[in-house]
């Protein structure tokens, strides 16, 4: 027998085909080694580590600054605390979405002003975090008042990466809030 981690035969150290270790994760059927032959079993406690390795040391992807659409994570909005807010630019106009952090329910109303969401809502734009993201409005509008699951998890596993690339940044300001502040230093 020969563990499967990292997509290797950890006997042989040869590279399965993505469908094999899908299958040897899955666990459904006895699966060998097309090399060499032995049994593979999967161990998720040590994937966890793998993957949580990674995921700290891999750079995020950074959000475009002239998109149409923005999302940030405000972790004091108002009343409501720890909030993600959604801005969609429309040709003369600009949108918010507040949603709560931790369940993605939509708080409040669809506010509309006119302008960009920086010159509309610079008050909603200190000390927040901008994640990636990027839904057509229409599919935003379709989700009602809550945020799918899927979405919910992109955005809390961006602020996660977020908040862990600014703790091992050697920048005096992170990226992401520097870019936060007046409309003009844009």
């Amino acid at each position: 027998m020969a563990e499967a981690l990292n997509q290797k035969c950890m006997a042989c150290r040869v590279m399965l085909r993505p469908q094999t270790y899908n299958d040897v994760r899955a666990g459904n059927r006895i699966i060998e080694c097309e090399s060499c032959q032995r049994i593979l079993y999967f161990n998720p406690e040590n994937e966890a580590t793998i993957e949580r390795t990674n995921f700290t040391t891999k750079r995020r992807a950074r959000p475009k600054v002239d998109s149409q659409q923005a999302w940030f994570y405000h972790p004091a909005y108002g009343e409501i605390g720890e909030a993600f807010l959604a801005f969609v630019n429309a040709s003369t106009n600009s949108t918010r979405r507040v949603y709560e952090l931790h369940t993605g329910r939509q708080l409040g109303d669809i506010v509309e002003r006119e302008g960009s969401f920086r010159l509309a809502f610079p008050e909603d734009l200190n000390g927040v975090i901008r994640l990636n993201g990027n839904w057509d409005e229409e599919e935003i509008d379709g989700w009602g008042d809550e945020l799918p699951m899927v979405v919910l998890d992109a955005l809390t596993s961006d602020l996660a990466a977020a908040r862990a690339e600014s703790r091992h940044s050697s920048h005096a300001a992170a990226p992401e809030t520097a870019s936060t502040g007046h409309p003009a230093a844009s």
